[in-house]
């Protein structure tokens, strides 16, 4: 399930067998349909990993602090 940051940034969590793991995805694109599509742009990514691409792409303090509360950090 996707966890929306924002309008721009949701992650979904993965339970695998080393713990939880993170994908970030972005908004496809323009669609015409009510329902928003969204891309994949990580693969599987750590609680730490995720706060870093998170903070080095979007350049958003609020983003990373979301993503902590979300993921329970």
């Amino acid at each position: 399930m996707l966890e929306h940051i924002n309008g721009e940034v949701s992650v979904s969590r993965v339970k695998g067998k080393d713990g939880e793991l993170w994908i970030c995805y972005e908004p496809l694109g323009s669609n015409e349909s009510k329902r928003q599509l969204w891309k994949r742009v990580t693969g599987l990514l750590t609680d730490a990993e995720m706060d870093v691409y998170l903070g080095d792409r979007y350049r958003s303090l609020a983003l990373s602090e979301k993503f902590r509360h979300i993921s329970g950090r």
